[in-house]
């Protein structure tokens, strides 16, 4: 079953505050409680929806790193499959263009993350490793790109919604 707006205001309320109450969510959305529980257990048993905590890993002295891979020799998505088990790893993706994956990471230090590299380059397939170290955060994932086209919600004409999304950074 897809996705429809009330799955999709759901997604979004939820993630504004992932222990938000049912009730208030219900109260919210115009639907019941009974509702939103049936809606959100579809949503997490089909992999839609997983509802975690998130933080900035530049805040808590770790580095993050983005990490474009490509792939000789072996299928792109045999080699994401493997690349799943790395700890440090929390983001694989297949991609079109130049690069076959894309990968996030969040090694404590530089020289976990030059660990984290001599095992990707042992992955088998992986010809060519890009990496981009983050400086400074100013925007993480949302599914705020999930209303439309720009991000946002059109209501009769107009935009409403958007980013609430803060600059972060580590240190200033």
């Amino acid at each position: 079953m897809a996705a429809d707006d009330l799955d999709r205001r759901l997604v979004e309320l939820l993630g504004e505050d992932g222990r938000r109450a049912y009730t208030d969510i219900a109260s919210i959305v115009g639907v019941s409680e009974a509702t939103v529980r049936a809606r959100i257990q579809r949503l997490t048993s089909n992999g839609t929806l997983r509802i975690v905590a998130l933080c900035n890993p530049l805040t808590l002295g770790h580095q993050s790193v983005r990490l474009l891979l490509t792939v000789h020799g072996l299928s792109p998505r045999n080699v994401a499959k493997s690349l799943t088990s790395l700890p440090m790893i929390g983001h694989v993706a297949l991609t079109s263009g130049a690069h076959d994956i894309y990968l996030e990471a969040t090694p404590r230090d530089l020289g976990q993350l030059a660990d984290l590299l001599d095992d990707i380059r042992r992955t088998p397939g992986v010809v060519r490793i890009d990496q981009f170290v983050l400086t400074r955060l100013y925007k993480d994932y949302s599914w705020n790109g999930l209303r439309d086209q720009s991000g946002e919600r059109a209501v009769g004409g107009a935009v409403t919604g958007g980013s609430r999304s803060r600059p972060t950074d580590a240190g200033g």
